[in-house]
């Protein structure tokens, strides 16, 4: 029994050891990214056009704080003038504007610094979700629409913009609005537009039509996140996937949840399969850096205490809970391949936490002293 103590004690002051070669510490959320994480980053993001920065969840501000010190190295030191939030992908292609992006962060407290400094370096703000959710979308979308087809000479029902003005206007409670016909008809002249001459040889607005289709069918038919969310994931892929090939000079930062931007597509994910899909259709052009709070005011301290005990927990590696750090997975898989296979437990927004961590993202940040977002009247 002694041997196998410590055969075990052996084994994990190994991967211990291993990790810690690749784990930095990072400065205080004020000044988040130390010279030293920034030549890491340097080095990892040498060739990526892309850059995920993820949050465990859309209710932490400490994650957005944190986000906010990697936008600010990106833009000053690296050269990315534009950025995507997991927002509406017409509202924010037509009008750059913070009022289109999602309310949960556009009027979250912690992200203010963040929108103030876009503006002020310039920075281009786009989207890439399929739900229409943004002012400009509400306002614009049906009359955009109808005005393309006039001027293409393409023909229109009146049915069809009415459709289209109800999905707009209900959004994600547009189903108790249509009956099965009127969305099957919708759906239908949807088809029809995808194989018109005039809009496949138009990718804006085969990618809009595209992206609007799948937008009825999670506001209609496939309502349950069961069904939802492997549409919208799959098509926010595409939007993304159309930006990165619509302006290849571009170098993108894209802000969204951790969990839609695992590079690796795995069962217990539940259709949330953006990053992967996206990597599917972009080899090799994007670094995923995935951020998570540790201490918050919903968590037990003695559930974060068994936790760093435990060797199967990613705090296990970390020297302590209540400090920030940063983990180059990158390298680390390089020089250790064996950590492709390893699984642990974490806390990085997914509802079954053991997984290859590792794999999932190229590096991962935590924010020891976290706090909720606080969203402005």
């Amino acid at each position: 029994m002694f041997k196998k103590i410590l055969v075990l004690f052996i084994f994990h002051s190994f991967l211990y050891a291993q990790v810690e070669d690749n784990l930095y510490p990072l400065n205080a959320i004020d000044h988040l990214l130390t010279t030293e994480v920034k030549d890491v980053l340097s080095k990892n993001i040498e060739d990526k056009r892309v850059v995920f920065l993820g949050e465990s969840e859309h209710h932490i501000g400490s994650d957005f704080l944190a986000k906010t010190a990697f936008v600010k190295y990106l833009v000053e030191e690296k050269g990315y003038k534009d950025i995507v939030f997991e927002s509406d992908f017409f509202g924010l292609y037509f009008d750059h504007k913070k009022y289109n992006v999602f309310p949960l962060w556009s009027m979250s407290k912690q992200c203010q610094e963040l929108f103030e400094f876009l503006e002020k370096n310039n920075i281009t703000l786009w989207g890439l979700d399929n739900q229409t959710h943004s002012y400009y979308s509400y306002h614009n979308y049906v009359n955009k629409i109808e005005t393309f087809l006039k001027e293409n000479g393409i023909a229109y029902h009146d049915d069809f913009i009415n459709s289209v003005q109800k999905i707009i206007k209900y959004g994600t409670m547009a189903k108790k609005e249509f009956t099965n016909d009127e969305v099957n008809a919708l759906l239908n002249a949807l088809d029809n537009y995808l194989q018109n001459d005039k809009i496949q040889s138009n990718k804006l607005w085969y990618q809009i039509f595209e992206s609007f289709k799948s937008t009825v069918q999670i506001y209609t038919i496939n309502s349950s996140s069961t069904e939802g969310i492997p549409i919208r994931d799959k098509q926010m892929a595409k939007n993304l996937s159309f930006l990165v090939h619509q302006f290849p000079d571009k170098k993108f930062i894209v802000w969204l949840a951790n969990a839609h931007m695992a590079k690796y597509e795995y069962e217990f994910m539940k259709g949330k399969t953006m990053g992967s899909d996206f990597n599917r259709l972009n080899p090799n052009i994007s670094y995923h850096i995935a951020v998570s709070s540790i201490h918050m005011p919903y968590r037990k301290e003695k559930y974060i205490e068994k936790s760093a005990k435990d060797a199967t927990n990613l705090l296990h590696f970390l020297p302590s809970t209540k400090q920030n750090y940063f983990i180059d997975s990158k390298k680390l898989i390089e020089e250790h391949t064996e950590f492709e296979t390893k699984e642990f437990e974490g806390m990085f927004g997914f509802k079954k936490t053991k997984t290859n961590w590792f794999k999932h993202f190229d590096a991962l940040v935590f924010i020891g002293i976290g706090e909720k977002s606080v969203l402005l009247k």
